[in-house]
């Protein structure tokens, strides 16, 4: 049981980096990522969107439609701009 605790807060601590970072992400970074690292992103913004109210939060798939959508012409502007202008 002990083992199983220290393993969890572990990974726990590994991936609050990830999310994180998901607030400092650009749509030029963004759309420079292979699938996997966008992926990365978009777990850490629903994360971080997640802790809002139910209606304002935004699943892993509307996130990707709209930061698609949204950063094909702003390279400068965070990622998280972008989706925090879908949820007002």
């Amino acid at each position: 049981m002990k083992r199983i605790l220290v393993t969890a807060a572990l990974a726990s601590l590994l991936a609050a980096p990830a999310f994180a970072q998901a607030e400092k992400v650009t749509c030029g970074d963004y759309s420079a990522m292979d699938n996997a690292a966008q992926m990365e992103t978009i777990a850490g913004i629903e994360s971080l969107t997640s802790e809002m109210s139910k209606e304002a939060s935004l699943d892993a798939n509307s996130i990707h439609e709209k930061l698609a959508a949204d950063c094909k012409d702003q390279v400068d502007v965070l990622v998280i701009d972008v989706v925090k202008g879908y949820m007002n």
